[in-house]
């Protein structure tokens, strides 16, 4: 079950998280998704897994800009952030590629060593450290109550709508259609 709320300045929410969340901005596109994310979360893994396709095909045909948020709420979950987001400044599309495997990884069962995995430098790794506790005060400022939570505006109109947990593919492609649409 996931919980709704509307949210009335999509502009602003954009202002915040260009500056802290991994970007995939199309040009002069109506939509803006952002997903607040942890890499141990169940719920990210599932929104990956089930509608990462469908979110790349949106920025694709320039209909969405999508920005992922680091908000580690694990545990010592926040150097693989880190780790993360220096993929993301070597190749964006890297990124994703990798986000998708350690999803696959996390649902199966199967992550293990997921350190050894990005190839990241310690110096990338330190220095990312603290953009990912930006993200996460970030992510509080804007009211998400965890992970993940999932914020879809429509920027023409300036309004938008925010979801706490993955709401299942079907409603999540309903939200996004509506708010597209309006």
């Amino acid at each position: 079950m996931s919980d709704e709320w509307l949210i009335k300045d999509i502009r602003r929410v954009l202002e915040k998280v260009e500056g802290v969340g991994l970007g995939f901005r199309a040009q002069s596109s109506r939509l803006l998704i952002v997903i607040f994310y942890d890499l141990y979360c169940p719920g990210c893994a599932l929104l990956e897994d089930e509608a990462g396709d469908y979110l790349l095909e949106l920025f694709r045909e320039g209909k969405a800009s999508l920005y992922f948020v680091d908000y580690p709420v694990h545990r010592g979950v926040e150097k693989f952030h880190a780790a993360f987001r220096c993929i993301y400044k070597r190749d964006p599309l890297i990124f994703l590629e990798v986000l998708k495997r350690h999803y696959e990884a996390y649902l199966s069962g199967k992550l293990k060593g997921e350190e050894t995995i990005t190839g990241a430098s310690n110096d990338c790794i330190n220095e990312e450290l603290q953009r990912v506790m930006e993200a996460k005060s970030i992510a509080k400022e804007l009211g998400a109550p965890g992970t993940p939570t999932i914020i879809i505006g429509n920027l023409v109109k300036n309004i938008g709508q925010g979801v706490f947990g993955y709401p299942g593919l079907m409603k999540f492609m309903k939200i996004i259609e509506e708010l597209y649409i309006y």
